[in-house]
């Protein structure tokens, strides 16, 4: 029974990867589900076998990613809460770039290859969701309501920006470089970053 569900998985972690590579060299909405089996080494059949089409495919793609990112913040609150130090971002930070590092190839598509912005909808939900939470666990002081929206909002976008960008120019950019910038905007503000 093990030696089946991790077949399957390999076999789904396969038509995943396949997608991904294909995006690269063609438009999402130029790949088809044979496309990604051939590149997957499997037949049509094995494909809807795990997925209903090219856009469950993707969706499935986005709500893994997300989930992932949700327990690594999750889990770093919980451990941020514990300590009460909030001096350092760049741990928590670190940690979340860990996952969309592991992720990049996927992460640069859904965002920028697909030429669906579904996804970047999504991720800005979900950081505008998490913004909420951990600003409610980091502030002690009463925001008004307008400022808190203003402020995750805007935080929250930012963050998007760079993750999009940072996805696009991997090769570029270590994580380390990422890291601090995110750290000390976080910490200093924008104004104080550039002086």
């Amino acid at each position: 029974m093990q030696k089946r569900k991790k077949r399957t998985d390999e076999t789904k972690k396969l038509i995943v990867s396949a997608f991904i590579e294909l995006l690269y060299i063609k438009d999402a909405a130029h790949i088809n589900v044979i496309d990604i089996a051939k590149r997957a080494h499997v037949d049509r059949g094995t494909f809807y076998r795990y997925f209903e089409n090219k856009q469950a495919l993707i969706e499935d793609c986005e709500e893994n990613f997300l989930d992932k990112l949700y327990f690594v913040h999750k889990d770093l609150l919980s451990e941020a809460k514990k300590s009460g130090d909030y001096s350092d971002m760049s741990i928590f930070i670190e940690q979340i770039l860990a996952i969309i590092e592991e992720n990049i190839q996927m992460v640069n598509a859904l965002l920028n290859k697909t030429g669906n912005i579904s996804f970047q909808e999504k991720m800005r939900k979900f950081l505008i969701e998490q913004n909420i939470v951990t600003f409610k666990q980091l502030t002690n002081q009463k925001s008004s309501e307008k400022q808190t929206d203003l402020l995750v909002s805007y935080s929250s976008s930012a963050i998007l920006g760079v993750i999009k960008f940072w996805s696009n120019n991997y090769k570029t950019y270590e994580k380390a470089d990422i890291v601090t910038l995110i750290n000390d905007i976080t910490l200093h503000g924008v104004i104080d970053f550039i002086k």
